[in-house]
């Protein structure tokens, strides 16, 4: 019987061409969504699954009321983890990693070779404790695991670095140098495995922290966090009652005395506004969207839904096709039914017959999906920025295509089954059965439900358009075109003032300026505390980021004074004054800020210049309190420079590069291009959404199209009689189309609110944001109504083109 069953299926199908390709086109594009999608969100959910022990390992957070709102951070003192470790038992482990490139070593570094004169550029720079070789399960391809961090001056590189360096050889006891600094070796200890693609961490340089210290006292400094601290905890641990007694004890035995001997007015009430957290390792990847300077390379758990959601979305269209086009030629099918039944066969029989049917068009069509899927992985990957493959090793994924290709196939042709199985033979076989009208309100009712969804994908498409075009395209307080930076010039030594002399003499460089900080990811940042002179003891300190620049670089960057002067290279004084933003002025109460003292750690400078907010991180975070410190942090030079012959221009730059620098290689960006990096995630997530967005209302399209082609052959004879009675082309065209034009108003009055809603909330992650415009929404229906006319306006014009004596003399 089931080889009947396929065999009358595969002829069914093969009758009906057209049924059967728009059908399998719709379903297998469906199918390939959902494998590239189904795939993305298994690896971002899958980030750190693979370290062992990683249900019990755990990053230290915290969060602190300012202002009213709650801020999450990641940054402890050096000494946190040797606290944490000796004063629970429920700990077993515990060490730091530190990748702030403000401190010697840390982020990016110029690298030389024990032998060779040479320097090269590398980032992945961090300092790690030993204990996190353990706790990370870091593998070694040479050397020693448990001993590879534990000396000083000791370092461990990655597999692709040593075969980049040493090819096939064992580095192991050799030595680097950093940035110039001939007195201080770094020995090889250890070459580890290459971090997986779905780790959170991604080094390649971890230098040891044994016997380090950034600054005296800073070991035991509870008042200075530049660590990431993660902790092992005993299997069995009860985590909210371990995270709850961590948090009471640290906050009031360590923090609070070490605040009050500082003079923070804030540590009187710091119990009522800090708090001390546990997350999972295998949640910082999704679960971090709140925590500030947390890498942007970082994913959304809403946006892993939303994916989900938009990949099942693409499916049940596909489905909802076949079960509108199924039910919509059931008089095709009507005296195939009314001849089985009067021969005998019984409902079970023809319901059998039909779910054949479906589930083999499903496998066909799920045959077709992952051979299109595998086409477009490679064009995903690139997309997407994740190193992606079909996982066909994995035991679990050919059973898993075959149940899904099976329950599609079955929930798909459930209700076209007993619909047509229903038929009566008599009613059949007298004519007397309705030509495929029946169901019209299922079918309408599903036509409403795939372009309400079509049409919430549009909203959502317009409206993250428009917020990465207001994040690339808005006024961000300082001016980041034709501005070129320079990476590596401290590796010039006390020769980097003359080099940013000789290239403002450059024609077409209108100015220079030296600082490692920069409105950009990825440079330094500098986290101090500040109150107003006289204050110490008495006002709660202001937060805010400390950053080291010269004379020009406010001209440099087009930031703009709105208050008193900038730092003047003639004037000594202003070593001790400092420039503050409108921020940090309105944060300390000052009115008249030019001329106040400001106390940074018991130190007084002077302000005597204020500038205009400009957003110096990403646009999901307010602008900070920021202070800018004459002085000199010489790893980047940035070049103002004009728009004229800009190759030439650089051609010169080199010139003076190689005179300065002779053995390292000339390396710069565009300010412009740095700025687009900051947002390639959200890029990508924009590129991934509009994809399949387009690809879902596509295959809407093509189900409403089928559907159309039905009903207009299923009206044919009503068309003609229409005709003969002197209807015009505009009443037939009209006729056909109104009701699904009716659906898809219908789609759009469902569809507006429940967009609202989700892109409202998908916005509160932005500071910074373009508002929900009802034009947008309008635009949406737009194109929605726009593309649904384009969908049946073919067969309607096909219908009121028809010759009616032809039509009605086959009838």
């Amino acid at each position: 019987m089931l080889k009947n069953y396929i065999k009358v299926a595969w002829r069914s199908l093969l009758k009906n061409k057209g049924f059967t390709l728009i059908n399998i086109i719709g379903l297998s594009f469906g199918v390939a969504a959902c494998i590239l999608i189904s795939i993305y969100i298994i690896h971002e959910s899958s980030y750190d699954k693979h370290v062992a022990n990683s249900n019990n390992i755990y990053r230290m957070t915290n969060a602190i009321i300012q202002d009213g709102n709650v801020r999450g951070g990641i940054h402890f003192s050096a000494i946190m983890a040797s606290t944490v470790l000796n004063d629970f038992a429920e700990v077993e482990n515990a060490g730091r990693i530190m990748d702030n490139g403000l401190f010697y070593g840390a982020g990016s570094n110029e690298i030389r070779l024990e032998g060779s004169p040479t320097q090269y550029h590398e980032d992945g720079f961090a300092y790690a404790d030993q204990s996190i070789m353990d706790i990370m399960d870091i593998q070694m391809v040479y050397g020693n695991a448990p001993t590879s961090l534990s000396e000083p001056g000791t370092i461990v590189i990655s597999n692709s670095i040593s075969e980049k360096y040493f090819g096939e050889s064992n580095p192991v006891g050799k030595s680097i140098y950093l940035n110039g600094n001939n007195d201080q070796p770094f020995r090889i200890n250890g070459v580890m495995e290459d971090f997986a693609s779905n780790s959170h961490l991604d080094y390649d340089f971890m230098l040891t922290l044994s016997g380090v210290e950034f600054g005296e006292g800073e070991q035991t400094r509870w008042t200075q966090n530049n660590y990431f601290t993660y902790i092992t905890l005993k299997s069995g641990t009860n985590i909210p009652q371990v995270q709850k007694k961590i948090s009471n004890h640290i906050i009031k035995d360590y923090l609070m005395p070490a605040f009050e001997a500082g003079g923070f007015a804030m540590a009187g009430n710091l119990e009522d506004r800090l708090s001390i957290g546990l997350q999972s390792l295998t949640d910082i990847n999704l679960y971090s969207n709140d925590i500030d300077f947390e890498a942007s390379s970082r994913n959304d758990i809403k946006i892993i839904w939303i994916f989900g959601i938009v990949a099942l979305f693409i499916l049940v269209i596909a489905s909802i096709n076949f079960v509108n086009l199924s039910t919509a030629k059931s008089a095709n099918r009507a005296k195939e039914v009314g001849v089985r039944k009067v021969v005998g066969a019984p409902k079970r029989y023809l319901v059998g017959q039909f779910l054949t049917e479906s589930v083999l068009l499903s496998f066909i069509s799920f045959v077709i999906g992952l051979a299109i899927a595998w086409l477009m992985m490679p064009l995903f990957g690139r997309i997407s920025g994740k190193a992606l493959s079909l996982p066909f090793a994995s035991p679990l994924f050919v059973p898993l295509l075959f149940t899904s290709a099976l329950t599609v196939g079955l929930l798909a042709g459930l209700y076209p089954s007993f619909y047509l199985s229903r038929f009566r033979p008599v009613a059949v076989l007298k004519g007397k059965l309705s030509t495929g009208s029946k169901s019209n309100a299922l079918r309408s009712g599903l036509v409403v439900f795939q372009f309400t969804i079509s049409i919430i994908l549009i909203i959502g498409t317009l409206i993250v358009n428009q917020q990465m075009d207001f994040i690339l395209n808005s006024k961000l307080g300082f001016e980041k075109e034709e501005v070129i930076q320079l990476y590596g010039t401290n590796i010039m030594g006390d020769k980097v003032d003359t080099f940013k002399d000789e290239l403002k003499k450059i024609n077409g460089v209108t100015n220079a300026s030296i600082s490692d900080y920069l409105p950009l990811e990825g440079t330094k940042r500098n986290g101090n505390s500040f109150v107003n002179e006289g204050r110490d003891n008495v006002d709660e300190t202001v937060p805010g980021q400390a950053w080291v620049v010269d004379e020009d670089y406010l001209e440099t960057l087009g930031i703009k004074l709105v208050e008193g002067r900038n730092f003047s290279i003639d004037k000594i004084s202003d070593d001790e004054s400092i420039v503050i933003n409108q921020t940090m002025a309105k944060k300390l109460n000052l009115d008249n800020p030019i001329g106040k003292k400001i106390s940074r750690y018991g130190r007084l400078y002077e302000v005597i210049g204020v500038v205009e907010d400009f957003n110096f991180n990403s646009l999901k975070q307010e602008v900070q309190p920021l202070c800018f410190f004459r002085g000199i942090s010489p790893s980047i030079i940035s070049l103002k420079v004009g728009t004229g012959d800009i190759a030439s221009l650089l051609k010169e730059v080199e010139r003076k590069w190689n005179e300065f620098s002779p053995n390292m290689a000339f390396r710069y960006a565009f300010m412009n291009d740095s700025f687009t990096k900051m947002y390639a995630n959200v890029t990508r997530i924009r590129t991934i959404f509009l994809s399949f967005s387009i690809l879902a209302i596509l295959v809407a399209c093509l189900g409403l199209f089928a559907l159309s082609a039905f009903m207009v052959e299923q009206r044919k004879k009503e068309i003609s009689i229409r005709m003969v009675l002197g209807a015009s082309f505009k009443n037939i065209y009209s006729l056909l189309s109104i009701n699904f034009l009716r659906l898809v108003g219908v789609s759009i009055i469902m569809a507006i609110p429940v967009g609202w809603y989700v892109m409202s909330r998908w916005l509160e992650d932005f500071a910074y944001k373009t508002g929900l415009d009802w034009t947008t929404f309008i635009m949406a229906g737009l194109i929605a109504l726009s593309i649904a006319m384009l969908t049946i306006s073919y067969q309607s014009i096909s219908a009121a083109l028809i010759q009616p004596l032809k039509s009605l003399r086959t009838e």
